[in-house]
């Protein structure tokens, strides 16, 4: 999240002439870009997808089903 930018009111000229801090590191770019892919399964495989992501969802709040997904199929590839 951004944070605010320092209030101005009060320093007159000094806005213009003093030189702005340096700008606070940026959070590093994704490792690797994503693409949205449509694909259709059967409900029970869904149904078990959405268990398995809640599990998890238990340890790791950040964890998204595209990333369940992406493992399996990495996981099935690589076999």
């Amino acid at each position: 999240m951004a944070s605010k930018r320092p209030s101005l009111r009060g320093q007159g000229a000094d806005v213009f002439l003093t030189e702005p801090p340096p700008a606070a590191p940026q959070d590093p770019a994704p490792a690797e870009k994503r693409v949205m892919a449509t694909f259709y399964l059967p409900p029970a495989l869904v149904d078990r997808l959405d268990r398995a992501w809640l599990a998890r969802r238990m340890t790791d709040r950040k964890v998204q089903k595209s990333h369940l997904v992406a493992e399996a199929l990495e996981a099935y590839l690589h076999a």
